[in-house]
């Protein structure tokens, strides 16, 4: 130390120069920074002031920042931190990644390990398991049994639970917190597509039932895994404090509720397949190297990532949607108009809903759910990690062990994807002139991902969605509650900051 200040004092001049080109250096930044959206890259902690500064928005000026960079760019986190991760919504890069060169960008296990409460179910499986599951996955999606299970389950749960529900509520004259609604009836209808059971999520009487809630401690544990460093984290979950112990309390719960769903199961294992998830995959001939607790494990694994993924994605797309709805109320009219040309199924209250193959010829309907998850996608990025060093068709050279995350929330956003018109809510887009559904390649709309991990269950979500959508704006005029805003989540879900807040009227009442 004492040399360092001897240097110091025979020549300060040098000391000087130094600090004033630092200082220089740091005022060309601040300038940097408030000339452009582009987030300033500052010694030592990197890009982190952006991503905590614009935390409640972090998908707006991460679109924002993509297209002043041209799509694609690298975030430098602080020093020491591993955070440095590439982000891109380069559709040439998508297609490259998930199809071109597919088995060099897999999910990685620094992505199995923050949603650990998936097991290795197929969301986060890679490899041989990952292939192997995806076989299963593919036989079960495409049995007319489950298919008719599932389809029939949506048309009862709407009937008996959600209209009545919403019924309710229009009588009490009551605001109701529309995504709150369609969570736990996403989760009803998951949990009972899964195991033929009844949660009674909406019941008007009963709060929200335990293993609701554990799904949702796990998930905001989850997002947590996002916001922070690594090391963060997983300190918390050596301690077992904080949202670390939230996640594995509700581990345990959720682990309570699907294994004694097994373990009936197994019982009435005579009666034959009833057509709901379980039962199909325990018609599969499994492995016969696994053993009975590797089994069970298997298929908690398999009803954990359907459940998740059910309840989630349809929830959050059903909330945007109607949001649209009451943004747009010409979108709405010409849904309505739509509609009332099929013939629904009448349910006490004098309710309709109408079954999923009346609703094939719905294309307005599904154009605008398809709209709905452009500009608002339920999962807004995927990650990657690179297996190999490769080049990417922009030039970008990435390294073996680089985390990829492929902004899907900005890639709607694009005028270079989808035109001009990129920010309007327009169905139109997705309607040929003959009357159809337009195709747009999935990878440039990825919303059910694309290439060989490509959604299995993307008709039976859209079936989902449309019964849904469709017996509430058949039987009900939704309203926004004057002054609610409505704004994105920064998390791994598109979920609402602040819910949405609506008034409801039956349509003779409207």
């Amino acid at each position: 130390m004492g040399s360092f200040w001897s240097f110091i004092l025979l020549y300060p001049e040098i000391f000087l120069a130094l600090i004033c080109f630092f200082w220089l250096s740091l005022f060309r930044l601040v300038q940097q920074g408030q000339k452009s959206t582009f987030p300033v890259n500052w010694p030592v902690v990197g890009m982190l002031p952006f991503l905590v500064q614009n935390l409640h928005y972090i998908h707006d000026k991460v679109a924002d920042a993509l297209r002043e960079a041209g799509c694609t760019f690298m975030v430098s986190g602080p020093w020491l931190l591993n955070m440095n991760f590439l982000i891109t919504c380069d559709p040439a890069t998508v297609n490259h990644c998930f199809n071109v060169n597919f088995n060099n960008y897999p999910k990685g296990s620094e992505f199995a390990e923050m949603f650990d409460i998936l097991g290795d179910g197929l969301l986060v499986a890679d490899s041989e398991s990952w292939e192997y599951q995806r076989r299963m996955a593919m036989y079960v999606f495409a049995a007319r049994t489950f298919r008719s299970f599932a389809m029939s389950t949506i048309a009862r749960k709407a009937g008996n639970v959600l209209l009545p529900y919403l019924d309710h509520m229009t009588k009490l004259g009551s605001e109701v917190e529309l995504e709150g609604v369609f969570m736990r009836f996403s989760l009803d209808v998951s949990y009972s597509t899964v195991f033929a059971a009844d949660l009674d999520c909406l019941s008007v009487s009963s709060p929200i039932p335990v293993f609701g809630q554990a799904t949702k401690e796990a998930e905001e544990a989850v997002l947590f895994r996002h916001i922070v460093p690594p090391s963060v984290w997983k300190l918390l979950r050596l301690l077992n404090i904080g949202s670390e112990k939230k996640l594995s309390d509700a581990k345990v719960v959720i682990d309570q509720f699907i294994y004694k769903e097994i373990t009936k199961r197994k019982a009435q294992a005579s009666n034959g397949a009833q057509g709901d998830l379980l039962s199909m995959y325990m018609t599969w001939a499994t492995d016969e190297s696994m053993s009975e607790q590797q089994n069970d494990r298997f298929l908690r694994d398999t009803a954990v990532g359907f459940i998740f993924a059910g309840k989630d994605l349809i929830a959050v797309t059903l909330t945007w949607f109607f949001y649209m709805m009451c943004k747009h109320p010409n979108v709405e009219a010409r849904i309505l108009h739509e509609l009332k040309g099929l013939q629904g199924t009448t349910w006490p209250g004098d309710l309709s809903v109408f079954e999923c193959e009346t609703l094939r010829s719905a294309v307005y309907l599904q154009a605008a759910l398809l709209e709905t998850l452009r500009l608002f996608p339920a999962t807004p990025f995927e990650e990657k990690e690179t297996l190999v060093d490769d080049i990417l068709p922009n030039g970008t050279n990435v390294s073996r062990g680089t985390r990829i995350i492929f902004s899907l929330y900005a890639m709607g956003r694009m005028e270079g994807i989808w035109g001009k018109d990129c920010m309007e809510f327009r169905p139109e887009r997705w309607v040929s002139k003959s009357g159809r559904l337009r195709h747009e390649p999935s990878y440039k709309f990825l919303a059910f991902n694309t290439g060989p991990r490509s959604c299995l269950g993307k008709d039976l979500g859209l079936s989902n969605m449309k019964i849904t959508a469709a017996c509430i704006i058949y039987n009900f005029k939704v309203e926004l509650v004057k002054g609610h805003e409505v704004m994105p989540q920064s998390s791994v879900i598109l979920h609402t900051q602040n819910g949405m807040m609506v008034k409801l009227k039956r349509r003779e009442e409207a």
